[in-house]
């Protein structure tokens, strides 16, 4: 027999691609369901710590590495130079174990929420007669003409004003999506194999028609709605929480310490994703806010805080995992890497930034944030010290980044993407009728 409030939540990745749904299954649970995560066993001591459901979804980090026969920085290093990597060999080989430990996670489920870009659970719903919902991280999976990608090199009109433009961004975008379809064939293989329709072009990338509804965890003053939006698309808005193992209320006490003794001071961070030369690039940003006689918060790993802490001038800081919540607020201005989470937390904090993207969809968020009015942006490729003084200084000269950051900071921190994500999907559940998977 069904048990009709069990949900499974299925995801991957870093704590980016996580925290959110971590915050749903909170959200979740406050509307009387049962939330399940499945993901890496990697996360189970942190999910269960949180009260949650557990469920693993393979594949594991030690057998992704082991079968590389590279570390998670090598991987990471990968990811971020090579669009294809992430499918071709992190998600595509191990489609069909991730589509049987959702099934077996989904058994007695109401319904699968799935992560975007995990494209087994959608299948797994569709083998299991579930309702699916897809939940969107990032703007730029929305894939919108209307509102197409805005990182700097993007091929698309980012204004489409006319409508030969918009014609353009639509014919672009077709070409695209047919593109990255026909580089999805184990998609479709995996569907044959277990007797599902064939899809094709964007249906069969997004779940098409057994999609119940889209949900964005997003901020709609980065991802406006637009009328090529999937059906039944609603923009929740941003979601917080941002604690990893612990459960900590307050900040470290040298760092309180730090914060107290002089004026606020700039935060860099480059988010939980492994990035080769972050050393490198701490220090050249340190160096940056010194030489603008800036005080500066480096958040940073804890393979890395040991060689950055040596020989540490007193306006420096260097932190480990700090929530995000607790120490933006604090900041005169935030350097970071474009990541959804770190955007919507520096948003809701009402601080200018300093974007610094590198890879996926963080130029996209870069360029969102930037013509909201709050950011500059810097990739990370052109990173040097000469180049984010210039960039800094700009940033802190000009009140009004300043001056919309604090606006714009007013309405984010109203925002509450999961409480809203868990209404809607209570409200869609109460129109779809059970069904027992299996």
């Amino acid at each position: 027999m069904a048990t009709a409030r069990k949900i499974v939540i299925a995801t991957f990745g870093s704590l980016g691609d996580l925290n959110p749904f971590v915050a749903l299954a909170h959200a979740l649970k406050r509307q009387g369901f049962e939330p399940v995560l499945a993901t890496s066993e990697f996360y189970r001591g942190w999910i269960e710590g949180e009260g949650l459901g557990f469920a693993p979804m393979r594949p594991d980090v030690d057998e992704v590495t082991e079968r590389l026969g590279m570390d998670i920085g090598e991987i990471a290093e990968r990811v971020s130079r090579d669009d294809g990597f992430m499918f071709r060999e992190l998600i595509f080989p191990y489609l069909r174990q991730s589509c049987d430990d959702v099934a077996a996670a989904g058994e007695g489920a109401s319904a699968i929420v799935a992560h975007s870009l995990a494209f087994a659970a959608q299948i797994a719903a569709e083998r299991l007669g579930l309702p699916l919902v897809n939940v969107v991280l990032s703007p730029l999976f929305l894939f919108s003409a209307h509102d197409p990608p805005q990182g700097e090199r993007t091929p698309f009109v980012r204004a489409p004003n006319s409508a030969p433009a918009l014609a353009y961004n639509k014919a672009l975008a077709w070409a695209l999506t047919r593109m990255l379809s026909l580089r999805a064939t184990p998609l479709g293989r995996l569907r044959r194999d277990l007797g599902l329709p064939r899809r094709k072009g964007r249906a069969l990338l997004t779940g098409g028609p057994s999609v119940t509804a889209t949900i964005a965890l997003a901020s709609p003053l980065l991802a406006p709605p637009q009328p090529d939006h999937p059906p039944n698309t609603f923009i929740a808005g941003h979601t917080f929480h941002d604690r990893f193992v612990d459960a900590t209320e307050s900040l470290p006490p040298e760092l309180e310490k730090f914060l107290t003794a002089g004026p606020s001071p700039l935060v860099v961070t480059l988010g939980s994703f492994v990035v080769r030369d972050k050393v490198e690039f701490y220090r050249a940003a340190g160096a940056a806010a010194r030489r603008l006689r800036r005080r500066a918060v480096l958040l940073a790993a804890e393979e890395e805080r040991a060689a950055l802490s040596e020989g540490l001038p007193a306006d420096l800081f260097v932190a480990g995992h700090v929530p995000h919540s607790l120490l933006l607020p604090r900041a005169a201005a935030v350097a970071h890497h474009g990541g959804a989470g770190t955007s919507g937390q520096a948003l809701r904090a009402g601080k200018p930034q300093l974007v610094i993207p590198f890879f996926g969809d963080q130029p996209d968020n870069a360029g969102r944030l930037a013509r909201l009015g709050v950011a500059r942006r810097l990739p990370f490729e052109r990173f040097s010290v000469d180049r984010a003084v210039a960039e800094l200084e700009a940033l802190f000269a000009d009140e009004a980044y300043a001056s919309r950051a604090r606006e714009l900071g007013a309405i984010v921190s109203r925002e509450d993407g999961a409480a809203r994500a868990a209404e809607r999907v209570a409200a869609l559940l109460t129109r779809e009728p059970a069904v027992v998977g299996g």
